[in-house]
C-alpha cells in the first residue's frame, strides 16, 4: 500500500441525504412540531415523527424508524423518549 493510500485509509465522504432502514433507532433533534408529529432534518433527509409534540422541539430524541423513501430522502418513524437538551441556553 502507499504512503497516500495508508493516509487516506479508512476515510469517505458524508452524504447530505443519509439513508436509513425501518427499525433504525437513532437519535436526532426534534425542529418543529404541528401539535403531533414532529419535524427532524438530517442534512437534506426529512422524517416525521410519530408522537413528537410540542415538548420535544429543540430536544434530542430517540425514534425508531418505521418507513424510509431512499428517492425522496423521506421517512417517518415513531417516537421513543427524549435522551438530551437543545444545546442552546437562555
Amino acid at each position: 500500500m502507499s504512503l497516500f493510500g495508508k493516509y487516506l485509509k479508512g476515510w469517505r465522504f458524508r452524504s447530505s441525504e443519509p439513508t436509513f432502514e425501518p427499525g433504525d433507532e437513532i437519535s436526532v433533534f426534534v425542529a418543529e412540531s404541528n401539535g403531533t408529529d414532529g419535524r427532524a432534518y438530517v442534512g437534506d433527509t426529512r422524517l416525521t415523527i410519530e408522537g413528537a409534540g410540542p415538548e420535544t422541539v429543540e430536544k434530542r430524541v430517540r425514534v425508531r424508524v418505521t418507513e424510509f423513501d431512499r428517492t425522496d430522502s423521506r421517512g417517518r418513524g415513531e417516537f421513543l423518549e427524549v435522551v438530551g437538551e437543545s444545546s442552546y441556553t437562555d
